[in-house]
């Protein structure tokens, strides 16, 4: 290649401008996971104990659990959490929906409108999901509320998506919301593996890329 076509090469790639960026890191959502995780525990509590504060404890949970979602699936999505993690389910508990009864749907204006109709209060049960069901169910939330002063349930944050809400709710006492949190936050991923592989799943070829977090 003469020095002429060289040149005009460079032209060319200069006329496309620049683009910078850097590799996706964990730090960035889980500092903001952590802040919410803290303001959940605090806001939650302040329900709890029905405190006079400045502020709506409830409006303070719906925008503080939507973020942390948000902080969940990045985490995942980017693969910033280790690939064991991700296929390891944790520990939930959840109220189904009462059989025999009609179902009624609620206002869409309304967080947790419709609960002692809908579900049997009664009684939970432990189930294990995936990190991403959690994270996708407190992401697409529709019901959002905090029971208190059951004979049968303990003290706790309910939560359920859109979907969710027709088969069960989430409960989650404030110890176990914060050890969903803490499994996020605890997990560190010590190696990483990036590459390109091919349909036969060799090393080769640019079409698929294959990504390995341990």
């Amino acid at each position: 290649m003469s020095d002429q076509d060289f040149q005009a090469r460079i032209d060319k790639a200069r006329k496309l401008g620049s683009i910078c960026s850097a590799d996706w890191q964990s730090y960035t959502w889980k500092n903001e996971l952590a802040e919410q995780r803290r303001r959940i525990i605090l806001h939650l509590g302040e329900a709890l104990a029905e405190a006079d504060t400045e502020h709506n404890p409830y409006h303070m949970l719906e925008r503080a659990i939507g973020i942390a979602a948000v902080c969940m699936r990045r985490l995942i999505e980017c693969r910033l959490v280790t690939d064991r993690f991700r296929e390891t389910p944790l520990e939930v508990h959840e109220i189904v929906v009462k059989k025999d009864v009609e179902w009624r749907e609620p206002f869409v204006s309304r967080t947790a409108d419709e609960i002692f109709n809908n579900y049997d209060l009664t009684a939970r049960c432990s189930e294990k999901r995936t990190p991403k069901v959690i994270s996708d169910k407190m992401l697409h939330a529709r019901v959002i509320g905090v029971l208190s002063g059951s004979a049968y349930l303990p003290d706790g944050l309910l939560i359920a998506s859109d979907t969710q809400s027709k088969t069960q709710l989430f409960l989650f006492s404030p110890p176990e919301i914060a050890r969903i949190f803490d499994a996020f936050l605890e997990d560190e991923v010590t190696l990483t593996s990036d590459g390109y592989m091919d349909e036969d799943g060799q090393v080769s070829g640019t079409r698929k890329v294959f990504a390995i977090r341990e």
